[in-house]
Formats: structure tokens, sequence, C-alpha cells
């Protein structure tokens, strides 16, 4: 279901409520089990309330967990990424669509800096990476020993071998693992993994309530938005937007609007007209069923607009917000909203689409 709320900006745009993104995850109690982390339910613990901020910069949650079974309870706790996918050129669009991710290529399995603490107390979690090919094999200490984290983090296509240079030992390792895939009519190549990282740790849940908190940086996407002339809203990605983000009439009316003034600002110096670019993130909330009840008895949900950075650049500061979504959101400042929930029972992700000026 779209909503439309009045923004706050330099013109009156409107928020819709929309729906896109590369994906984040809440907690959830999890095992070891053969192959990995297993996401598992757990009976022990309630989700007593969840505080959620998501702004293009950063995510920020804290969980008040209740252990209401009058002894402790030691659980191991999982955090998935998003899935670096195997499909993206240069090993930088999210798995969601062609929407290019506004961020230099991963090195360090912490690239996005998750941080975590329990009751105040900052936890160091252990780190799981996959690596996985069509087949299902993991491959991961394999490349981490051919090419170091750099190569485990950047899977996708590479339409020249300029876009990741290979040298000739490293080139036959990766075919000799099934690895690598030349490309029809060039000397490009794909490198067919998916990265699935997992942060983990134990954590011990006295009776009462552990607060348990994190935050990490932000992944933004981006993707074309190009208003036409019958009506409609196309753009990069492969899926409609106006479906996708829920964009309402007004929310339609202020992207145009937005569009024109981005070409007019380029018309008197005789530059060719750009494309309207939308800034894209998600968070994945359904894990959350995995608490005792599959609820989260009070959800409170911010979202806090800002500037939208690509790559150490601001690219602009953000006027348009839109998602899909069943909250009641409502608008408590310039472009900030929020809901509040109880019993909350998350039937979707969040996927949401910015545009900014």
């Amino acid at each position: 279901m779209g909503v439309s709320l009045p923004v706050l900006a330099a013109r009156a745009l409107t928020l819709a409520l929309a729906f896109v993104g590369s994906a984040m995850a809440n907690d959830s109690s999890s095992e070891l089990a053969a192959g990995g982390i297993v996401l598992v339910k757990t009976d022990a613990i309630t989700m007593q309330r969840e505080d959620l901020t998501l702004s293009p910069s950063e995510v920020r949650v804290r969980y008040e967990m209740r252990n209401d079974t009058g002894q402790p309870v030691t659980l191991r706790v999982a955090f998935p990424m998003p899935e670096v996918p195997s499909d993206t050129p240069a090993g930088m669009t999210t798995k969601s669509g062609a929407h290019n991710v506004a961020m230099r290529p991963p090195t360090d399995p912490d690239f996005l800096r998750f941080r975590v603490w329990a009751d105040g107390r900052a936890i160091k979690p252990e780190i799981e990476i996959k690596a996985l090919l069509p087949d299902g094999r993991d491959i991961a200490p394999a490349l981490q020993a051919i090419g170091g984290p750099s190569l485990v983090l950047q899977p996708g296509i590479f339409p020249s071998p300029e876009d990741k240079p290979l040298d000739a030992a490293v080139r036959q390792k990766l075919q000799a693992l099934g690895a690598l895939e030349p490309l029809e009519g060039g000397d490009g190549f794909r490198l067919p993994w998916s990265v699935r990282i997992t942060f983990h740790w134990m954590q011990t849940f006295a009776p009462g309530i552990t607060v348990v908190e994190h935050s990490y940086r932000q992944v933004i996407g981006s993707r074309f938005i190009v208003p036409e002339g019958n009506g409609k809203i196309g753009g990069s990605g492969g899926e409609d937007p106006v479906r996708a983000f829920c964009i309402d009439a007004g929310t339609d009316q202020s992207i145009r609007a937005a569009d024109r003034r981005l070409k007019e600002a380029k018309r008197p110096a005789g530059e060719e007209a750009p494309l309207l670019v939308g800034h894209t993130l998600g968070y994945i909330l359904q894990t959350a069923r995995n608490w005792r009840g599959g609820t989260i008895g009070t959800f409170h949900l911010t979202l806090q607009g800002g500037p939208i950075v690509a790559e150490g650049h601001t690219v602009g500061e953000v006027r348009i917000t839109t998602l899909c979504t069943d909250l009641p959101l409502r608008r408590t400042g310039p472009q900030r909203f929020e809901a509040t929930v109880r019993d909350y029972v998350p039937k979707q992700d969040l996927r949401i689409l910015y545009i900014a000026e």
C-alpha cells in the first residue's frame, strides 16, 4: 500500500510510502550447523522492542530482548549481510536488479563497518564468508589462497580485462576451480560466485531485559529514473518503478519536477541533458519472526533523509523518499518520518528509493 505525505523541501515535494535496494537484515537467533550458520527459531527470547533508524548514510538499531525463563539463555546470534551476486557489472550491482552500487569495490569483509553492543559493552563478532558457485560449492577458502579478500569479495561480470586485471597464474587457478567464465566475443570474463557474509556471536541473555544495539554503513544503490510522455515512469533496474516503489500521482509530479530542474540547470551550458538518478537501499525485517511469538512487541521506525554520498562525494540532499509499506508513517521533521506499531509481525522487508537534488 502506498501513502503520500508532504515533505519540507525547497519546493512542495511528497513522500510516498515505496519498495527497493540492497537489503540489510534484522538480527536473528541462529546455530552453527554443518555447512555454516543456519537461522533457527527460539521460544526462549522475546523481541520486546525494536527501534530502527534508516538513513542514506547509516543504519542504527536498538533491540530490547526479554528472557522470561528465569535463567540465563545463551544463543548464537547472527546478522546476515546483503549478498554480493555473481551477475553484477564489475561486481558492483545489487541483486534486486541492475542497480549500480555507489561504493568502491570492497577489499575488507567488514566493509560496512558493522558494530555491535550488548548492554553497552562492545562485542567483536566472528565473520563467516561464503563464495558460492552455481553448483553450490563454497570456494571462499580457495579464492582466499589464490587472491586474498579482494578476490573473494569481487565477483561479477568484467567486460574488459582492465576492469579487473588477473595475471596468468591467477586465471589458470580460477579456471581449474571452475570459477572463471570467458565472455563471448571479447576478452572479458565472469567470476561466477556469489558472496554471503554473516556476522555472528555468542550472546547470553540474563533473565529480564538485554539491550542489543548495532550500527553499520549503508550501501546505496542507484538507478536511472526516466519520466515518460505517456504518463509512465521508466528507468534501469529491470522493474517498473511505479509498482516497485508505490509511486502515486503526487510523487509522480514531484519526480517530473525534479527531472525538469535537472535538465534546465544543464541547458544554459549546452551540456547533454542528464538522466535523473534514484538511490536505493533495503532492510530485511522478516528474520524478526524467529524470536518467540514471531512478533516485535513494539516496533519503532525512523526514516531520516540527509546527503547522498557516492564514493566519497556528496551528490545531493534527499528531496523525495518513496517505499511500499503497511506502517503508519507520519512526518516528524524535514525529511524525517516515523511509525510505531504494537505486536508487529513483519510481512515484507523495507526497500526504499531516494531522489536527491
